[in-house]
């Protein structure tokens, strides 16, 4: 940072020190250092470069800023001697720390997806609550009930109780689900013993 000059601008807030760090940089070739908060709000935007740049950009940013309440001071420190150069570099080193962590960071999650890409994932299907054979027992079931169904005359109980009491409740549950006109509900029938659904089932009329 031999030969070069350093500009400081401090301003309160946030706000304050985009404004005056965006002016400064678009009014001359200069580089932003840092925006080190001091204390209590207070931050003091540095810009470094060539001896005139920095003069330039630093009165470009007063001048738009001071009228401001978040402006408070401004100074401009010519041919920087090694020594106070060195206060300057840790800060140089630490901005540079945290852009190659950036940096690698965003290299590392791209990388991440490109493998999660390359790795064929199996389709998983759901199963199915009940199997093809239960449900092909439980239609065979269904089947020989509506044949009995036929045999009764109208006004009669659509199922009898000798008939109900031989399935098991799984078989009563998925035959409950099918009548529409039963007094259970869906989440009733689910929670449902032996008993209950065949009675539910035995109040229905063919």
């Amino acid at each position: 940072m031999a030969e070069k000059a350093l500009g400081l601008i401090e301003v309160r807030g946030f706000l304050g020190a985009v404004v005056v760090a965006d002016a400064a940089l678009k009014a001359a070739n200069v580089s932003l250092l840092n925006v080190e908060t001091v204390k209590s709000g207070l931050n003091t935007v540095q810009l470094v470069g060539d001896v005139s740049a920095v003069r330039s950009a630093v009165e470009a940013a007063v001048e738009i800023a001071q009228d401001q309440p978040y402006y408070l001071h401004s100074h401009v420190i010519a041919r920087l001697d090694s020594q106070t150069d060195s206060i300057l570099l840790p800060i140089q080193k630490e901005v540079n720390k945290d852009v190659s962590k950036a940096e690698t960071s965003s290299s590392l999650e791209e990388s991440v997806l490109e493998v999660i890409d390359l790795i064929d994932v199996p389709e998983v299907n759901p199963q199915p609550l009940i199997s093809d054979n239960e449900t092909a027992f439980v239609e065979d079931i269904i089947s020989d009930v509506i044949v009995e169904e036929e045999v009764l005359t109208e006004g009669q109980q659509k199922y009898s109780e000798e008939e109900l009491n031989k399935f098991k409740v799984v078989e009563l549950r998925s035959i409950a689900y099918r009548e529409d006109k039963i007094d259970l509900s869906k989440k009733e029938i689910k929670f449902a013993n032996k008993q209950l659904l065949i009675q539910a089932l035995l109040k229905l009329k063919s």
